[in-house]
């Protein structure tokens, strides 16, 4: 996806008369056509997902009441929801090469204390309950930023839900579809449930790369069966490289700390016993001098790891994922999505699907511009922060 000229850019009408000219046609009725482009507009402008918020920030010469009325009458339509849908996945798709980076999130969507909205999770009275929410983010080879391709909502009191697994596998398959199978997932290890992950790696018709601390199935090399765990703790190491990781301080705001480590990994061909595909498993290991060596397994689809180019270039661009995933998640939180006030499924769907469709104007026109200081960094990070190593003072 080609991110416009800011001499260029659309406003959020033009960019959806676009999607509409190119993909919806006259399927959504005139209706339908301002419904969405009304809401685009209210959400852009607003930042938020509450009705009448969006019914206030549109600012029509009638009645509050009436366009909230309007607007809620008209997110009541799933033909509508599935053309929007459907739309930015394949308008995102087309930008989507071999080595794009989908990577796979979840994370919850809670309302406290609710109990009269459809499908909600059973959690118990006093406890958030609310519903799950699967993201594609894809990253095109040394682009500058991202864009959200997918979003699906459920929870465990929808028709037909079997488990989590299950519905992040049919958002995967769809987007491979629209994809034409180009892209390698990255998944994401600190929100995607482990048995999650392990469905995915057992799935291993979809590429893929995904860290495998808690993969319990067996896996089979020279002969052998172990955990990925304790395989990669054996093996050793072909190439590796200084890496400074910036942690975050905890509370946010606080002070973090630059971490120095020497970053190894070795590529090695494996078979899943449970299945006989082969994969590979990279064993990285890290080491500091506060908490010595630490290896973490990770299983891959990716092939031709043998050249330090190859092999260092994939531990890098994985590496990088989380630096997406923590832009992604402050900006998802701009909009609130936990303040929607509506009853029915389908109309929260379509509200999350809307946020989708705002976001993937703001980065394709350049209104929203990614943070570009990456976690992990071949150089020491710049500002005021503790360090595990001593860096001069540029200025003494």
């Amino acid at each position: 996806m080609q991110k416009m000229a800011v001499d260029d850019a659309l406003s959020i009408r033009d960019f959806f008369e676009s999607l509409h000219e190119n993909h919806m046609g006259n399927r959504i009725g005139r209706v339908g056509y301002k419904f969405l482009a009304d809401m685009l507009d209210g959400i852009h402008q607003t930042r938020s997902v509450n009705l009448t918020t969006i019914a206030r920030g549109l600012n029509e010469k009638i009645r509050l009441h009436a366009t909230h009325k309007r607007l809620s009458r008209n997110l009541d339509d799933e033909n509508i929801l599935n053309i929007l849908s459907n739309t930015l996945l394949y308008e995102g798709a087309v930008a989507v090469e071999a080595d794009t980076k989908l990577i796979i999130t979840m994370h919850d969507l809670n309302k406290k204390y609710a109990s009269k909205i459809e499908y909600l999770s059973e959690l118990g009275e006093e406890q958030d309950s609310g519903f799950r929410v699967c993201e594609v983010l894809a990253v095109n080879h040394k682009a500058e930023s991202y864009y959200p391709l997918h979003a699906s909502i459920w929870s465990d009191q929808i028709p037909g839900f079997i488990d989590d697994a299950t519905e992040v596998i049919k958002v995967i398959e769809k987007v491979f579809e629209a994809t034409k199978n180009k892209g390698m997932l990255f998944l994401d290890d600190l929100t995607l449930p482990n048995n999650v992950i392990t469905q995915i790696i057992l799935q291993s018709r979809f590429n893929f790369i995904s860290m495998a601390n808690y993969f319990a199935p067996e896996i089979e090399f020279e002969d052998e069966t172990y955990s990925a765990s304790s395989l990669a703790d054996k093996l050793e190491t072909t190439y590796g490289k200084m890496m400074f990781k910036y942690v975050p301080g905890d509370p946010v705001g606080s002070m973090g700390t630059d971490v120095d480590l020497f970053v190894h990994a070795g590529a090695f061909p494996v078979k899943l016993v449970k299945t006989g595909e082969t994969l590979r498993l990279i064993t990285l290991k890290n080491r500091n001098r506060f908490v010595g060596e630490v290896s973490v397994p990770i299983l891959t689809t990716a092939k031709n790891l043998k050249s330090r180019k190859n092999l260092m270039g994939l531990v890098d661009s994985y590496l990088s994922k989380n630096d997406v995933l923590l832009q992604h998640r402050y900006y998802r939180e701009q909009f609130d999505l936990s303040g929607f006030r509506v009853l029915k499924f389908s109309r929260l769907n379509l509200l999350i699907t809307l946020v989708q469709a705002v976001m993937f104007y703001e980065i394709s026109s350049g209104s929203y511009i990614m943070k570009k200081t990456p976690l992990f960094s071949k150089e020491p990070h710049e500002g005021n922060m503790k360090r595990t190593y001593y860096k001069p003072d540029k200025n003494a």
